[in-house]
């Protein structure tokens, strides 16, 4: 097993992820809050980051309610732009969207990255639920739970 993989890391329990969406308001703020609350219960130590690249000004509401439906806190979620992500320290970079994934390949420093075309949900808290599940397969399968 070499050093810098996430099964070493999680191992050594040893990981900073970085997750980035278009306005850190709904996918990103999804996949930080399960990402803290997964690491958490398994024990694995990890420094969990979110941003926008064009991040929004508060989370949307139909994101709180469903990380609060599902018993996640929220009370520090809130959107942050690029300058908030130590990119030249993480383990990883997720983007999630084209938005993100266009904009974040000048980043260097990471030693893994990874795409995931999550779409922003349209609609009501129907597509928020399935927005919040895809993410949460995302994080469970990085995590390799």
């Amino acid at each position: 097993m070499e050093m810098n993989t996430p099964e070493c890391m999680v191992l050594f329990n040893l990981m900073k992820i970085g997750f980035v969406s278009r306005g850190n308001a709904i996918r990103s703020l999804f996949a930080e809050a399960i990402a803290r609350q997964i690491t958490r219960a398994v024990g694995i130590k990890a420094e969990i980051f979110s941003a926008g690249v064009d991040p929004e000004n508060e989370p949307h509401q139909l994101t709180l309610k469903v990380l609060v439906d599902k018993k996640f806190p929220t009370h520090d979620l809130t959107p942050k732009g690029l300058e908030a992500i130590p990119y030249e320290d993480l383990d990883i970079l997720v983007t999630i969207g084209e938005e993100a994934k266009d904009k974040c390949e000048f980043i260097p420093g990471h030693k893994r990255r990874e795409v995931w075309l999550i779409y922003e949900p349209k609609g009501g808290i129907d597509s928020f639920l399935k927005v919040f599940e895809e993410v949460e397969k995302g994080v469970l399968s990085l995590l390799k739970l």
